[in-house]
């Protein structure tokens, strides 16, 4: 792990840190980018709520089939930025594919297919970089490498949908595409520069798929070699379904996890809907010709995530619980108001609260995982936790297309929101969830802090937060 001088540029100036933080921002513009480009080319062609929830059902549903076997993997891989960079180099070629096949045709078809291959490659992407924090990250520096992710994420939110709206008015939705392929590109590029001696090896618990390969490795007589590469293939299969249920048992035994991860599916579930469908509807009715409307909406979602960064910096919150779940609701609330107002200012202004509590929330659920969850189970149960929250969102943004042929976008919207803020607050009826809390670090180190969780029957660990 290698730690330079951080000046006022924080954890952010330690080089390794650095050049992921650099990575990730810069990929996560081109994904806002796209995100504002994909909705509106489909309402500029299709001019469908059905047609726009379909697609976007089907965009999601790629990454949450690869969450649990890429985390699996990242958690016996010598290299996890190897898998990273990996990821990055596909879906720069993907992008390359879908820029082309939109500049042939308008078919919606293939557009989603394509942009679902580039679910695949973040099914791997996300939980191995999650763990691969670990490994880039002192512990006690968490907190601050976790907020500054959220910020990353907020400047990605900020400067993504401002240049997707003006590419898609002023070129077209194929540069937007292409624009964001060159972001995976640099990510890519980034995450090379961090160099081998930035970043510890991974570490791998015995039994693991290295040593199962050792074991392997002598050929009794009269074994041919393909039935050794079958023994294998099938030693690797065992080893990957035995570390997946390593995992889901030791999420089954904590209860408040267990708790997040239901919640949070239900909420992310009612956002996947309301923002990926209602809202492109109430902001860029139009299609192409308002995106800059919808470009300011989802903007201004970043602006509140940095507000809330400039109050959480200046907080000690020590009843975790609580305030995630109620973030949980402020979130909910400010998408039912948006669906109430319509459209226009009122909407862009539940646009900033709901950046707010996405910020609190983003900030603080993943650093209660990595500080509770045993470190060498982090890229499964963080897997778990990616694949929970968001396990229903393609069919919350499914079921969206019919809520709002029934209603309108704006009732629809209000409805959803209006149901994943009771859910929020039902959360903090448990006890489980109301005693979450941040212990101060001069009394508890990383293993006392682990501690804290009931063991299950077996080894295993790991986790992820709201859209």
């Amino acid at each position: 792990m290698q730690a330079g001088p951080t000046g006022r540029l924080g954890i952010v100036g330690e080089r390794g840190f650095g050049c992921y933080w650099s990575a990730r921002t810069l990929s996560l513009i081109g994904d806002y980018a796209f995100r504002t480009a994909f909705a509106t080319h489909i309402i500029t062609v299709s001019g469908s709520a059905s047609v726009l929830a379909t697609a976007t059902a089907v965009l999601l549903l790629p990454s949450l089939l690869f969450y649990l076997v890429g985390g699996a993997v990242g958690d016996r891989a010598g290299s996890r930025r190897r898998i990273m960079v990996s990821a990055d180099a596909a879906r720069f070629l993907t992008l390359l594919l879908i820029v082309l096949s939109t500049l042939w045709t308008d078919s919606v078809p293939l557009l989603v297919v394509l942009a679902a291959l580039i679910g695949i490659a973040d099914g791997f992407f996300q939980p191995v970089a999650f763990a691969y924090m670990l490994e880039i990250t002192p512990k006690e520096k968490l907190v601050a490498a976790n907020s500054a992710l959220s910020v990353s994420q907020q400047i990605g939110l900020i400067g993504g949908p401002l240049l997707g709206g003006f590419l898609v008015s002023f070129a077209g939705a194929p540069w937007t595409f292409a624009f964001d392929s060159l972001t995976f590109l640099l990510s890519g590029v980034l995450l090379l520069a961090i160099g081998k001696g930035s970043a510890a090896t991974a570490a791998v618990p015995a039994g693991s798929a290295r040593q199962g390969e050792q074991g392997g490795q002598d050929d009794p007589a009269g074994t041919s070699e393909d039935a050794h590469g079958a023994d294998a293939a099938r030693g690797r299969l065992r080893q990957l379904l035995g570390d997946v249920s390593q995992g889901l048992s030791y999420v089954r035994g904590v209860h408040w996890l267990l708790i997040s991860i239901v919640v949070g599916a239900c909420t992310n579930a009612v956002y996947a809907g309301v923002l990926d469908v209602a809202v492109p509807l109430l902001m860029a009715p139009n299609g192409a010709r308002d995106a800059g409307s919808l470009g300011a909406f989802y903007t201004l979602q970043g602006v509140g995530a940095l507000l809330g960064a400039a109050v959480l910096v200046k907080l000690t919150v020590r009843r975790l619980g609580v305030a995630l779940y109620l973030m949980l609701a402020l979130m909910a609330c400010s998408l039912a108001a948006t669906g109430l107002i319509g459209g226009g200012n009122g909407a862009l202004a539940m646009a900033v609260l709901y950046g707010i509590g996405l910020h609190f929330f983003n900030s603080l659920f993943p650093s209660l995982l990595q500080d509770k969850v045993p470190e060498h189970l982090m890229g499964r149960v963080g897997s778990f936790a990616l694949l929970g929250f968001n396990a229903l969102m393609p069919l919350g943004a499914l079921l969206m297309g019919p809520l709002i042929a029934v209603l309108d976008a704006g009732d629809a919207a209000l409805t959803a929101g209006v149901a994943a803020a009771c859910v929020s607050l039902a959360a903090l009826l448990s006890p489980s969830i109301r005693r979450l809390a941040t212990v101060p670090p001069q009394d508890t180190g990383p293993e006392q802090a682990g501690a804290e969780l009931p063991t299950p029957a077996g080894p295993g660990t790991d986790a992820t937060p709201a859209r």
